[in-house]
């Protein structure tokens, strides 16, 4: 019987660890939150259930997820045709929209205003360069479409680590 309460236990914890990654997605630092609870398992088992190649390795794909989402949306507005106007708006509103949607809607807000606000400073900066809105649209949908693939990247980086807790830590 204690051997199913055990695993009862570890089954809940990463129920509560997967309800963390995803909120990457809505702007809470969910990977480095695991990156976190990874140093607690390596810490409580003297770095024998979590090794410190893996957690280096949980550290590293953190940074990379962080990196990717930093880069991938204005990487994708400028090959798809975006002037550094547009790959600046485009940063410069996604940040704009994460900041000022955080408090309207926690914790939806940031994500909602997030891919608003690069859409719209996408926009925003090709219509200053060019004034013609045709092409500053399409450059703003392609700001949409980095802002997801960005979110995507650092969710498939965050769940690499989640399966590394996972297949480390089970009784």
């Amino acid at each position: 019987m204690e051997i199913l309460l055990y695993k009862f236990l570890f089954v809940v914890l990463y129920i509560v660890l997967t309800v963390v990654l995803l909120s990457t997605a809505v702007g809470i630092p969910g990977n480095w939150i695991l990156v976190g609870v990874a140093l607690i398992v390596a810490l409580i088992s003297k770095f024998a259930a979590m090794t410190w190649p893996y957690l280096l390795l949980c550290v590293g794909l953190a940074v990379v997820g962080e990196v990717i989402e930093a880069v991938l949306g204005a990487v994708i507005v400028a090959r798809r045709g975006g002037s550094k106007w547009g790959v600046i708006g485009s940063i410069a509103g996604g940040l704009a929209g994460v900041l000022l949607g955080a408090p309207v809607v926690p914790p939806l807000g940031s994500v909602i205003f997030g891919f608003a606000g690069a859409f719209t400073g996408a926009v925003l900066g090709e219509l200053a360069r060019d004034r013609q809105v045709e092409p500053a649209l399409r450059i703003g949908f392609w700001s949409l479409v980095g802002k997801a693939a960005s979110v995507a990247a650092k969710l498939s980086m965050g769940c690499v680590i989640l399966w590394i807790i996972v297949t480390r830590t089970w009784p």
